[in-house]
């Protein structure tokens, strides 16, 4: 019997009649694939509104900050022609000057100039006897004066951005009234 039992096996082993058996087909790992990491970016730069440049005297300011300051007064001109400081290569574009008689007046000029050479000329004012500080109220640069052996003379400038904002009152307070137009041009 174990000849019999042998020659089986010898038959099977040389290909014999015995069937193949399939072998198992590889069933796949899943693998976990992480993303990639994203690349590292820049934060936007924040966006700066552009300003409000007004274009008409009768409505600056809030109505009673302009009725305080100037109601009383004549509007006399758009300002043209007026020499006060101003940045280099500065362009005159609004203008209001309001006068009574010889008693009191107030002078606003609005121009635009390179924001490199608005921050110059505010950085030089302190040196011309200007005090200059950042508002608060509206974010820009702040300065004033009392130029000497001008009694009731008082100059104000508010630059940011590229603007520049000139406001000179004579036996007026009007800073109220100065606040408000800046806010109207960077709100």
């Amino acid at each position: 019997m174990l000849a019999g039992i042998l020659a089986l096996a010898v038959t099977a082993c040389a290909g014999g009649s015995a069937s193949p058996t399939a072998s198992p087909t590889p069933t796949p790992i899943p693998t976990q694939t992480t993303p990639p990491e994203p690349e590292p970016t820049e934060p936007p730069a924040p966006t700066v509104a552009p300003a409000n440049i007004p274009s008409d005297c009768n409505t600056l300011g809030t109505d009673m900050s302009r009725q305080d300051t100037v109601g009383d007064m004549t509007l006399q001109s758009d300002g043209t022609g007026f020499v006060r400081e101003a940045p280099q290569n500065a362009q005159f574009v609004f203008g209001c000057d309001w006068i009574i008689d010889e008693v009191a007046g107030v002078l606003l000029l609005i121009s635009t100039a390179d924001a490199g050479d608005v921050t110059a000329a505010v950085d030089a004012l302190p040196g011309q006897g200007w005090t200059c500080g950042v508002a608060d109220d509206f974010g820009a640069s702040y300065c004033e004066t009392e130029p000497s052996g001008m009694a009731g003379v008082q100059e104000a400038v508010v630059a940011r951005d590229g603007v520049w904002v000139y406001f000179e009152t004579y036996q007026r307070n009007g800073n109220a009234f100065l606040s408000d137009i800046a806010g109207q041009i960077w709100s």
